[in-house]
């Protein structure tokens, strides 16, 4: 195949490339339409409504420098599972907890960081209801009271957007 040849099989791929990744909302995977069962799951994995609310992030962790202008998702740490577990983030160590509603609310067992540990950084009795759940999404507080730290992103979102992302946590009933 000869140079000029190769170079328009490569702008024709380029321009398939650039046209796919334009169908997202605005960052990230082109996931489309039907990809999700509900808006709780959008928002888990993309930090993005399907009501076109506005989920921005407000604090915590760095993602300026993920690549290709990269966004944080609550499946960014807590995993495709919502189980948590640690990891490595911009070279930092993160133990990132389970999320499931069964875990938050004390119904299922110790809530631990995802790896089987005890949080002894809070206070193992305090549980999540939804108003905690919204005080630690939107401004990183702890049932305890506590800060969640630096890792937690502190999230903007409706009341509608948090209610839908707690009810798509409580559909897991196994910690």
């Amino acid at each position: 195949m000869g140079l000029r040849r190769r170079s328009v099989v490569f702008a024709l791929l380029a321009g398939v490339l650039v046209a796919t990744c334009g169908n997202s909302d605005r960052f990230g995977t082109a996931w489309g339409d039907g990809a999700f069962g509900s808006n709780g799951e959008r928002i888990y994995f993309t930090s993005t409504s399907e009501r076109g609310s506005e989920i921005d992030y407000s604090g915590g962790p760095d993602s300026r420098g993920m690549m290709m202008r990269g966004r944080l998702s609550c499946a960014s740490c807590h995993g495709v599972d919502a189980r948590g577990g640690v990891h490595v983030m911009h070279m930092d160590v993160m133990d990132a907890p389970n999320i499931r509603w069964v875990a938050l609310s004390g119904h299922g067992g110790e809530h631990d960081g995802g790896d089987g540990e005890s949080d002894e950084a809070h206070d193992d009795e305090a549980t999540y209801d939804i108003d905690t759940f919204r005080l630690a999404v939107t401004q990183g507080i702890h049932p305890d009271g506590q800060s969640l730290g630096d890792d937690m992103p502190r999230w903007v979102m409706t009341e509608d957007d948090l209610g839908d992302l707690a009810e798509y946590l409580q559909s897991y009933t196994a910690p």
